[in-house]
């Protein structure tokens, strides 16, 4: 019974509790961070309060959080309870990426094909009844039919052509 005892003593002490909360640099709680013990799978998501709460081993000596438009940060766990992290924005540009017809992520300067490229006042000063009918005719080889012809009715969209073996060659969107 006493080896037992040893055991489980044993088994809790090799854990501690890390506790904190992460905010944006306007002190806004930062909900669904990624929260890691750095060089380890051992990690957790904050709640909707920005806090976490964590079982790191007892030689753990930093915590890499994670979130998305937010700088990486490596922090020191110290005393390990309610470690305040402020994360800071990313605002690194983003480049432009062309999904392709097999769902393959491109540059679009690396295509050796030419795309169209819709712009939001493109579609807004067209004459249509909606954004999908204000679309015909701004892109090469799409075809945009409306259905019944008034406003608010479903649109036929075909790429590249009238027909195919199964007689569905109508666009998929995924939004």
């Amino acid at each position: 019974m006493g080896v037992l005892l040893l055991l489980a003593h044993t088994a809790l002490a090799q854990t501690r509790v890390v506790t904190g909360k992460v905010t944006d640099d306007r002190n806004q709680p930062i909900i669904g961070a990624s929260v890691v013990v750095k060089g380890t799978t051992t990690g957790t998501y904050t709640d909707a309060d920005g806090n976490f709460t964590l079982a790191a081993p007892p030689d753990a000596a930093q915590l890499t959080v994670r979130y998305l438009g937010m700088k990486a940060q490596d922090v020191a766990i110290g005393g390990g309870t309610n470690l305040v992290i402020v994360m800071q924005p990313d605002v690194a540009g983003l480049d432009e990426v062309v999904v392709t017809a097999n769902a393959i992520q491109r540059e679009k300067r690396s295509l050796g094909y030419a795309t169209t490229q819709v712009a939001g006042e493109d579609v807004v000063s067209g004459r249509g009844t909606d954004p999908l009918s204000a679309l015909q005719g701004k892109v090469s080889g799409v075809n945009i039919t409306s259905l019944t012809g008034g406003p608010g009715t479903s649109n036929r969209i075909v790429i590249r052509g009238g027909t195919s073996l199964t007689r569905n060659n109508q666009a998929l969107i995924v939004v």
